[in-house]
């Protein structure tokens, strides 16, 4: 006996070292290789998907929720052998996320934005919506101002789809939505009046209905002219009259003033001028001349110089003060070619010339040099900064790209002023606009609406979410009231807005 317990002693012994160093070598994230008879150390992959529960395999293989580490409303797969590896992620009544990746040993592989579509999204038809061709968004939520067009008429409604009543504004002849200037509806900050920018399509006058003005508003073919209209009363004015200015093409790009009530600017020729359209006895107040456009940015304006191709910020609260220069370097003006600004704040935007479509950005990176260039040679027909401002998105009939303005650090990793190309079809893009996570890319093309990743790791993902018979007259995303609207053709008498929710709750879309 004596001589069997010191054997069992070091037998327990030795079982307990294999077992506790095992136990610390798969804690440490080390496996036993079988094949090739070492210890390798594993990787990881973490995975923040929408929705939040979901499936994962594995290369093919189902991966038990004992197994998924849930960590700030992510999950972690620890314990994979380096190497490549395929990844699904699944939920029911939603389209399926795949990618291979590779996995190295001692770091995590990460994918922060996994966006699952639902296979077949309720689809809510929005009453009172027939003939629209155009919405236009209120800073209130539920509200829009609609555009819609039959036999030669266009009319402007209001629609309030919480209340689920629509009003009618104007209702004219002979008269279009703008083609060759940028303009839209625009609402007042506080939801009282309207902007509406048009373009006479004929020779024939045009004169509003008596309940709202008797004023004439029509001209030649081609002439610009812009209501301005009052939501409460329904009575409508013109610019040009209470700008007194009968020289209806020089009046352009107005927009609401976002630190004052009631206050509109606009640009008469090249110079900015103000209005107070509660008061219109008033005279027009001079801003600054030698303007060639401008644009907002919270309560800053950022405005271009004719003169010189340089641009200068003024603040709305203070109109008198002196501007700051923002850019150093000028731009050449085309005499006869339109300017679109675009600011972000001081050390960020764009400026796209319409002649060439050329765009041009400004980037002072802290700590680093300043960028002032153009970014895209031609046919570039829109920009969008991502909230944070550390993107830019910017496309063309046929390319969607991104600019990346800042380092981004999530993966994958991306460099300081870098382009990179999303998306290339040989049909027209519309409607392309951010997702509300920014890592993601709505459009539409012909009549089916579209999703695409910018993660280019393996693949990208791009799904449809939507589909129409007739192309999308317009594709319109409001994240913050859970909704994507969409605009498109429709027989005599249906609906021509539809709407659909677009994920579950608590992702990154608000849902």
């Amino acid at each position: 006996m004596r001589r069997i317990r010191p054997l069992l002693f070091w037998t327990f012994a030795g079982i307990f070292l294999i077992t506790a160093s095992s136990v610390l070598f798969y804690t440490f994230g080390y496996r036993f290789n079988f094949e090739r008879g070492i210890f390798i150390y594993t990787g990881s992959i973490s995975i923040k998907s929408s929705p939040e529960t979901v499936d994962i395999r594995v290369d093919d293989e189902i991966i038990p929720n004992a197994k998924l580490g849930i960590l700030n409303n992510s999950i972690h797969l620890s314990g994979l052998a380096p190497g490549e590896h395929f990844i699904k992620v699944s939920a029911p009544g939603y389209l399926s996320w795949s990618k291979k990746t590779t996995v190295q040993s001692g770091l995590s592989t990460e994918f922060w934005n996994v966006l699952l579509i639902k296979e077949a999204p309720a689809i809510e038809n929005i009453t009172g919506t027939e003939n629209a061709i155009k919405i236009f968004q209120a800073p209130k939520q539920g509200l829009f101002a609609v555009v819609k067009e039959k036999d030669n008429q266009l009319m402007v409604d209001t629609l309030d789809t919480n209340a689920k009543t629509n009003e009618q504004l104007l209702s004219l002849t002979n008269v279009i939505l703008p083609k060759d200037r940028e303009e839209n509806i625009e609402w007042s900050p506080d939801n009282r009046k309207v902007l509406v920018p048009l373009e006479q399509a004929g020779s024939t006058s045009t004169r509003l209905p008596s309940r709202l003005n008797q004023s004439e508003a029509g001209g030649e073919a081609g002439q610009h002219f812009y209501f301005i209209v009052d939501i409460g009363t329904k009575q409508a004015s013109l610019l040009h009259q209470l700008t007194k200015n009968q020289d209806k093409d020089a009046l352009r790009n107005p927009r609401w003033d976002p630190a004052n009530r009631d206050f509109l600017f606009y640009l008469d020729g090249t110079t900015l001028r103000r209005i107070n359209t509660g008061t219109p006895e008033a005279p027009p107040v001079l801003i600054r001349e030698n303007v060639r456009d401008y644009n907002f940015s919270g309560k800053n304006i950022y405005y271009l110089g004719n003169d010189n191709g340089i641009i200068y910020r003024l603040s709305a609260e203070r109109i008198d003060s002196e501007p700051t220069q923002i850019t150093t370097a000028p731009i050449d003006i085309i005499p006869d070619s339109f300017y679109s600004l675009v600011a972000y704040d001081d050390s960020r935007l764009t400026i796209r010339e319409q002649k060439t479509s050329r765009l041009f950005v400004y980037n002072k990176i802290p700590s680093a040099e300043i960028v002032f260039r153009p970014i895209a040679g031609s046919g570039t027909k829109g920009v969008q900064f991502s909230n944070d401002g550390k993107k830019l998105l910017f496309f063309t009939d046929n390319e969607i790209s991104v600019y990346f303005l800042r380092d981004w650090d999530a993966q994958p990793t991306r460099d300081r002023d870098t382009t990179i190309q999303i998306a290339r079809f040989s049909n027209t893009l519309r409607n392309v606009q951010w997702t509300a996570d920014y890592e993601h890319v709505l459009f539409s093309l012909n009549g089916s609406a579209k999703i695409i990743e910018l993660d280019n790791r393996d693949r990208r993902n791009i799904l449809d979410f939507a589909t129409s018979k007739t192309p999308y007259l317009q594709i319109l995303s409001r994240f913050e009231e859970n909704y994507i609207y969409f605009v498109s053709s429709q027989n005599e008498g249906a609906d021509a807005v539809s709407r659909i929710r677009f994920s579950e709750p608590s992702t990154f879309f608000g849902f």
